[in-house]
């Protein structure tokens, strides 16, 4: 083969890569506005309803409650949105090396979790946050994280866990630790996880096929998110299961722990 036709394989290879990567894009895109809309036109007509002198205060109460579900799924989207595009332009999470800070890991998944509960509350799923298994796991001790990489990585996970959870079901939050990790447990009832689907479930834009069926929309990143946050930690995400009894593992090192002031 000569030279030419050599560059000629190699410009014909990147035209085709160039197409694929543009209509990834494109689709990504599509879903990034179908996400964004929902919430927004949720919040929007529920303050339409509220606007309403007919509607009875209980309900203008829901209502309400209903806006803020939508507002935490919008701020969420919005910050996984955001830190995937700087993920784009720096690999290793560098605009992200603030100076990490003893952090009260226990009131720290408290509030994430207590963000997520009305829109549990929606589907019919209850979140429960085990603060017996945190005092046990940590004590009086604190955690040394960048905190709002953490908070995404947690939030990712019970938001999935929402979205994925059989309705009437629980959603336990709870600490465990042995003499090399401490780690935070998410435990669900939903769709089941292949063992093959485990293998790629952390890959940017992977998305299993039950997860597809219940859940139409999704970029398939929040996962991929919480196990780059977790590398930054020099931990990672375990994923065991049992039938339709998923529990998700966020493993951090144990040198990370350190008497809290």
């Amino acid at each position: 083969m000569t030279e030419v036709e050599s560059l000629k394989k190699e410009i014909e290879r990147l035209k085709a890569e160039l197409t694929e990567t543009k209509e990834i894009s494109r689709q990504y895109l599509q879903n990034i506005a179908h996400q964004l809309t929902a919430p927004l036109g949720a919040i929007k007509w529920s303050i339409e309803a509220l606007k309403d002198e007919r509607v009875p205060l209980q309900r203008k109460k829901i209502l309400l409650s209903s806006i803020y579900s939508q507002a935490t799924i919008l701020v969420h989207l919005i910050k996984n949105f955001a830190l995937m595009s700087n993920l784009e332009a720096d690999h290793e999470l560098g605009q992200f090396r603030e100076q990490p800070e003893p952090i009260d890991i226990m009131k720290l998944a408290i509030n994430l979790a207590n963000d997520f509960q009305p829109q549990a509350y929606d589907a019919g799923i209850r979140i429960e946050v085990d603060d017996d298994s945190f005092r046990k796991a940590i004590d009086n001790q604190k955690l040394r994280i960048e905190k709002n990489l953490v908070a995404q990585a947690i939030s990712n996970i019970i938001e999935n866990a929402v979205k994925y959870a059989d309705k009437d079901s629980t959603i336990r939050v709870s600490a465990c630790n042995n003499t090399t990790h401490f780690g935070i447990e998410i435990e669900s009832i939903g769709i089941p996880i292949t063992d093959e689907e485990k293998k790629s479930i952390f890959e940017r834009r992977f998305r299993g096929h039950s997860a597809k069926q219940k859940v139409a929309a999704g970029t398939g990143i929040g996962l991929y998110l919480a196990s780059r946050v977790m590398a930054f930690h020099q931990g990672k995400i375990i994923i065991t299961t049992n039938g339709r009894l998923s529990c998700f593992t966020l493993q951090f090192p144990n040198k990370l722990i350190i008497r809290g002031n």
